[in-house]
């Protein structure tokens, strides 16, 4: 049994059973001993009432008068309620009009002493039977020993038990039958979050929807807190993984520019310094795939890396970007405030290399930078042709490109923005001083 309703309704049904049946005889039980001990109680005010109508005559005869009898059916042949006295021979001394041919005999008991029991007739119906044994004194001092019994038919008591046992067991079975539906309306409102979480969840694997709802009942706020939680971390680490697939494609771009412009070399001098800048880009690609591999394999920056200086890493790109653009642009860098920075070199390398990179590529033939140690900034100025004002705020945004005419992947400004931001710092996009070209901002900590 797979459903968690059916488990409880099925619980709930035995035990609401096993309860009712409890019920049921224990209160069958004391009816039925109350309606015996009634009719015992009844019976005895019966024998009271027939000894107080009796008289003993001088010859030691039973007289009891018609008219003192405490029930008139004991003057009605066919009532079924009777009396007898009968000495202690066994030989009646009395008995009632209402007397039957079934007579029980009468058993032999201590003076003073009450017996009830059930006797079946020669017809097989039950009769109960109350007796007493007691001694008459009369003419100063003489006694007359003698039993008197009461008779009453079972049937007709019976019958009323039997239709309150029908009527009790008929009433506890409807009232079962009322407590399992709502038991059942009960949990049908009890599940329904967990009906709710299985829905939602499906909707998740179908892609309708991102995660669970934060509107569930306190004992379910942990289970939907942490599947949240979950969803939330697979969704960063697959965007995590695609990011540096994409990063490490972008980053890569340089390198690759670089060997394949040198192909175009043709002086002796050029070819000899193929060879320099061959080992240079080829250990600047080691090192990009080197540490991409660790930042796959860890969720935080290097915060406390080794304070370095940017000069050097400016000078080499400035190098490397002249070379691929063939000589068109110049790279002027203002060195009078150096200071150091803590970033791993490679992710310096690959921030201003981003940067200067789409200065070049978008048409820049000057570009400054200028490094102010005061506040520990880098200010890129170019005079290209700026940044358009409408995108200026998306294009620090994955695959945002201000002019898709020129070959890339809107990743660069991107990739730097969200490296800067790991170690704290921050880049901001605007115009220069001037209004012309474009001013992109590098703040660090």
């Amino acid at each position: 049994m797979s459903s968690i309703s059916a488990r409880l309704l099925v619980s709930t049904a035995v035990v609401l059973s096993i309860f009712f049946v409890l019920i049921a005889v224990s209160v069958s039980y004391s009816v039925h001993k109350r309606a015996e001990a009634a009719l015992v109680d009844r019976l005895q005010g019966l024998i009271y009432g027939v000894l107080a109508a009796t008289d003993v005559s001088a010859n030691q005869q039973l007289l009891v008068s018609s008219d003192e009898l405490p029930d008139p059916r004991l003057s009605q042949a066919t009532s079924g309620l009777f009396v007898e006295m009968v000495n202690q021979d066994g030989q009646p001394l009395w008995q009632s009009q209402s007397s039957t041919s079934f007579i029980p005999t009468v058993a032999k008991t201590p003076v003073g002493e009450w017996v009830f029991d059930q006797i079946e007739n020669d017809a097989g119906k039950r009769v109960h039977r109350l007796q007493l044994a007691t001694v008459w004194e009369y003419n100063e001092g003489l006694e007359l020993p003698f039993t008197i019994q009461a008779v009453s038919p079972a049937e007709s008591l019976d019958v009323q038990l039997r239709q309150f046992d029908r009527s009790l067991w008929i009433s506890l079975l409807i009232s079962g039958i009322g407590l399992l539906l709502m038991q059942l309306w009960i949990l049908s409102k009890s599940l329904k979050p967990l009906n709710t979480i299985g829905d939602e969840l499906t909707q998740i694997e179908q892609g309708e929807r991102d995660q669970l709802s934060n509107k569930v009942p306190t004992e379910l706020a942990p289970l939907a807190s942490s599947i949240n939680t979950l969803l939330t971390s697979e969704r960063n680490r697959h965007k995590q993984y695609r990011n540096l697939l994409d990063d490490l494609a972008h980053s890569l771009k340089t390198p690759i520019s670089v060997l394949t412009n040198l192909g175009n070399s043709t002086t002796d001098a050029e070819k000899k310094g193929m060879i320099k800048t061959v080992d240079e880009q080829t250990t600047q690609m080691q090192s990009t795939l080197q540490r991409y591999l660790q930042r796959a394999t860890q969720s935080t920056p290097q915060k406390l890396a080794a304070a370095i200086s940017p000069l050097p890493v400016i000078e080499r790109l400035a190098s490397s970007l002249q070379k691929i653009y063939s000589n068109k642009t110049s790279i002027s860098i203002n060195d009078e405030h150096l200071f150091k920075v803590r970033l791993a070199d490679a992710d310096l390398y690959e921030i201003l290399g981003n940067v200067l990179d789409n200065a070049c590529k978008y048409g820049a033939t000057a570009i400054n930078v200028t490094l102010h140690a005061h506040n520990k900034t880098i200010v890129i100025d170019d005079n290209g042709p700026g940044f358009p004002q409408k995108l200026i705020t998306h294009l620090t945004e994955r695959g945002v490109r201000a002019d898709s005419q020129i070959e890339g992947l809107g990743l660069g400004l991107a990739a730097s923005t969200e490296l800067m931001e790991s170690y704290g710092g921050s880049l901001k996009l605007s115009a220069p001083d001037d209004l012309s070209g474009a001013r992109v901002t590098l703040k660090f900590v």
